[in-house]
């Protein structure tokens, strides 16, 4: 090779810059398809050219969402109508006999002197188990033995099986000295707690107790001997 004497017309000294160019280039082909193909995926219906958008219409593309239209109403049947007049109408006649003959609005009103107001119901205290005075059967305590000696009837199937025991009673002495939720709190046979139950509801009335001078409820136990002699 002839060396020159300029380097002006060498273009082994340009190479470089060349190569650069030609790589600058490529890349931006290879940027450019990388855009128009994610371009492409994101809306099918677009393409990018020369800056300008274009809008793909597909026109044969049928909708399934679209309902077909409801049928058609059926057609409405008109009936004729026919009125009958009657001519045997009804008599109606207004009561006018509301009162009887003989009742009369200016006699005086009879007064009722045996209609007595009622009292209203209210709650009473609960029974208590200590008082001042407790309750007392009438004619003492020591007239008690000798009354339940006397009323209690001992039951005919207990007396031939041989059943005996003691028959614990709880029951409240009220304000006026009646009776009142006899229950058994040691049952020993269904006849023997039956028979204790019916004398202690038969009792007379007791002397109530007392609190403080005021009659009160006063719970009461009496234990019921069963035996055979």
């Amino acid at each position: 090779m002839i060396r020159k004497k300029s380097n002006r017309g060498d273009l082994e000294v340009r190479r470089t810059t060349y190569l650069l160019i030609g790589l600058v280039v490529v890349l931006a082909l290879v940027y450019a398809g990388f855009e128009l193909f994610a371009a492409a995926e994101r809306s099918p219906e677009m393409v990018f050219a020369d800056d300008e958008v274009f809008v793909m219409v597909e026109d044969d593309i049928v909708s399934t969402d679209v309902q077909p239209p409801p049928p058609p109403p059926d057609p409405v049947q008109h009936r004729d109508v026919i009125l009958v007049t009657v001519s045997n109408l009804i008599d109606v006649h207004p009561i006018t006999d509301l009162f009887p003959p003989e009742w009369d609005p200016y006699a005086d009103i009879p007064d009722y002197d045996d209609i007595k107001p009622v009292e209203p119901e209210v709650d009473l205290p609960p029974p208590e188990y200590w008082v001042d005075e407790m309750p007392e059967f009438p004619g003492g305590m020591e007239a008690l033995p000798t009354y339940l000696k006397r009323e209690v009837r001992y039951p005919e199937p207990c007396r031939a099986l041989g059943i005996t025991g003691v028959v614990h009673v709880e029951f409240v002495v009220e304000r006026d000295g009646s009776i009142s939720n006899v229950k058994v709190l040691e049952p020993v046979y269904r006849d023997l707690d039956a028979e204790a139950v019916r004398v202690i509801s038969e009792f007379p009335r007791w002397k109530p107790g007392e609190k403080m001078g005021k009659p009160v409820r006063v719970f009461y136990q009496i234990p019921i001997r069963f035996t055979l002699n």
